[in-house]
């Protein structure tokens, strides 16, 4: 099995993970210049892997090779169920497919966890969940804008959604939340569609998103809700105020706003999420 060790500008990241999306990504190390990560494969299948980083690379105009080393085999799938914690978002609990969640405490919402280190449930997506249960009541309309594993679309259907849309430009990421929707018993429609492409309104819209996506697409988005829109994937003062100012543009209302540290290490560099309503 080979070790791929990366290295590309943090600001770039978010973007190469979405570009990757269903490949499991170990962050080695990230400050805000750098970050290092790895990738882990089997030997057939190094070179296809290593392509396709580099057709990623190209398009962003950045990001290189570091280090390729040989490891141990080892049985991936037994060492992920070793070292999955489930993870608490109250009201909710993330756990692996292969757990049964038998507590009455938390909504349990099941993932299909890649097979590598690293991997864990982003501080924007926790922030996104949290804000859920005060906004998705029984029976309201909600659209997943950029659904990844589809985990907002399951969560708005647990907690009593009518209809639940999530969509993704990524044909992985549909497949994904297709299979995360089964395992949790949910019904979601998920779609290969860009923002753009959306024309119908839904009581809450949810976008956990790159600012830059939200640069292009923020005034069509801010057309799709009718109750509440729930954004998130916002790092920074810098991109705290652009986004601000882009939902004062389009006439939109701050109703909540919550935030996290990137780390334990670094408290000062905050993600953030928003609560909007129409003016």
């Amino acid at each position: 099995m080979k070790k791929l060790i990366y290295t590309i500008p943090t600001q770039l990241f978010e973007i190469f993970v979405v570009e990757l999306n269903g490949y499991g990504i170990e962050v080695i190390n990230k400050d805000e210049k750098e970050t290092v990560f790895a990738l882990y494969s089997e030997d057939s299948e190094v070179e296809a892997l290593k392509s396709a980083v580099e057709n990623i690379f190209e398009d962003l105009g950045n990001g290189k090779l570091l280090l390729e080393e040989n490891i141990k085999e080892e049985n991936w799938e037994e060492k992920w169920k070793e070292n999955f914690k489930p993870i608490k978002v109250p009201p909710f609990i993330i756990i692996p497919e292969w757990e049964i969640y038998e507590g009455s405490e938390y909504i349990p919402i099941k993932l299909k966890i890649a097979q590598a280190f690293g991997t864990g449930l982003h501080a924007t997506t926790q922030l996104v969940l949290s804000l859920l249960p005060k906004y998705i009541k029984e029976g309201k309309t909600v659209l997943d804008i950029g659904t990844g594993t589809g985990i907002l679309a399951i969560a708005a259907a647990k907690l009593g959604a009518e209809k639940v849309d999530a969509v993704d430009i990524h044909d992985k990421a549909v497949e994904e939340c297709k299979i995360n929707a089964w395992e949790n018993q949910v019904k979601i429609n998920c779609y290969q569609k860009s923002a753009d492409e959306i024309k119908n309104s839904y009581d809450v819209v949810l976008a956990n998103l790159q600012i830059e996506i939200f640069r292009n697409s923020f005034e069509n988005i801010s057309k799709l809700f009718k109750e509440f829109l729930i954004i998130s994937g916002i790092f920074k003062e810098k991109e705290k105020e652009e986004i601000l100012n882009m939902a004062k543009k389009e006439n939109l209302s701050l109703l909540e706003e919550k935030s996290k540290p990137e780390s334990l290490e670094k408290p000062e560099d905050l993600w953030y999420a928003f609560v909007f309503k129409h003016s």
